[in-house]
């Protein structure tokens, strides 16, 4: 990550994600001391996916995908702004009825790998259609950014942590922060990253009559004991707070001026204190002299977007990037056209990617097979659907290709084709029954 994108993540964010990592690691040795521990980490777990998968299964049957031809003008803006981000593939962005709750989210099917997904609340977007696109854009941003950090991967890591009490938390509130943070960035409209946060506090309608200084005055008006603890077990800061960071970060005109609540605050993290088991500090302290040297080596703090380019060949970015020159002069070393990156990715799906049908003719032409699959059954040619790129699919197809072939989902590549509703994508596939 360069040093303007790392202006953007909250200064606290990673510190406490090592923090949850420590905590996690003590609670799960813990659990794993005894038998009955053990069965229960695992059924946790097995329930906690298996809810998820079905949840996520019912969303992509019943809800609608975002598609050149589906919501176009808003499928244009997450692409663009996916690439901004450099997200390496745009997630299945979904928009689901939600009986007049305003709310998004983005998630993972598997935590570690899987397809990302970014589903959207029906009338949130309903504010696209009355000449609002810029605050759905923003809650889009948003989301994207918590795919950007690699937020729902390092969930899985710290997810024991959100047992101690204000931990985990904080963690997800820096998280927030970092996300506000990057989508202002992204589509440089503070104004109305703020006017989005307005319609989450009075709805679609009403949003607009809000007095904004008022309403973080409101905040102040109320602060004490409870309202604090409100604040520490939450997952995501109050409105205000998120409206006033904004500000801060674009650097508008302060509408208010927040105040701390530092002595409730001190009082409640002694109560926590008391209240953790002293065998988490204790094992905590153990985990971390044991894991610190593996936690900066393993790149875990990194994006996950970052890692996967880190890991790719120099032959993969030489054909990703269009560099001939480079790639033969590679080939001619010794270099492997079949070589994979760390998803299984071989070089032919970094040409696809870059798009270059030469670079594909390079590469085919010295030994590069289109049939071998990522760790997704994805070949050369699912990419190529994916991304509506006839000419490199015919490329592909006279090279062996197989039209038919099913990737980990069990999708064809006709089935992709059909989707994306690109009739001469399809018609070329129906040469190569």
């Amino acid at each position: 990550m360069n040093t303007d994108q790392m202006k953007l993540v909250h200064k606290r964010e990673e510190l406490l994600f090592v923090f949850c990592l420590i905590a996690s690691l003590a609670i799960i040795v813990s659990l794993l001391i005894s038998v009955v521990g053990a069965v229960i980490l695992a059924a946790l777990g097995l329930i906690t996916w298996f809810s998820h998968a079905i949840s996520m299964a019912h969303i992509q049957v019943n809800g609608v995908r975002l598609r050149e031809t589906q919501f176009p003008s808003l499928y244009e803006r997450t692409k663009q702004i996916s690439e901004a981000m450099g997200l390496k593939k745009m997630p299945e962005v979904y928009i689901v009825e939600s009986g007049g709750v305003l709310n998004a989210f983005a998630t993972r099917i598997f935590s570690q790998f899987g397809k990302d997904f970014v589903i959207l609340y029906s009338d949130f977007v309903e504010l696209a259609e009355d000449g609002r696109e810029d605050e759905v854009e923003y809650v889009i941003a948003h989301e994207l950014a918590h795919i950007k950090r690699n937020h729902i991967g390092k969930n899985f890591y710290v997810f024991p942590a959100m047992w101690v009490p204000f931990l985990g938390e904080a963690y997800s509130r820096a998280c927030e922060y970092t996300c506000d943070r990057m989508a202002v960035h992204y589509t440089q409209k503070p104004d109305r990253a703020i006017q989005a946060l307005l319609v989450f506090a009075a709805g679609k309608r009403l949003f607009k009559n809000i007095q904004l200084p008022e309403f973080l005055e409101q905040y102040n008006e109320k602060k004490g004991f409870l309202v604090t603890l409100m604040e520490l077990v939450s997952t995501h800061p109050p409105l205000p707070k998120r409206i006033a960071a904004i500000e801060d970060f674009a650097g508008l005109p302060e509408s208010a001026k927040l105040k701390r609540s530092t002595k409730y605050v001190i009082i409640m993290a002694l109560g926590a204190g008391i209240l953790i088991p002293a065998a988490f500090t204790a094992l905590g302290i153990y985990a971390f002299t044991s894991f610190e040297a593996a936690v900066k080596d393993s790149g875990i703090l990194e994006d996950d977007s970052e890692d996967e380019n880190l890991e790719n060949p120099p032959l993969f970015k030489a054909a990703e990037e269009g560099n001939a020159e480079e790639a033969m002069k590679l080939i001619e070393e010794g270099a492997d056209p079949n070589e994979q990156n760390k998803i299984g990715e071989t070089t032919l799906i970094g040409a696809v990617y870059g798009g270059d049908p030469e670079m594909v003719t390079l590469l085919l032409e010295n030994g590069a097979d289109p049939k071998i699959e990522d760790e997704y059954g994805y070949i050369p040619l699912t990419t190529a659907a994916e991304l509506e790129n006839v000419e490199i699919a015919k490329l592909l197809l006279e090279a062996g290709s197989d039209p038919n072939h099913e990737n980990g989902d069990g999708e064809t590549i006709f089935d992709i084709a059909q989707k994306t509703g690109n009739e001469e994508f399809l018609e070329l596939l129906n040469q190569y029954k």
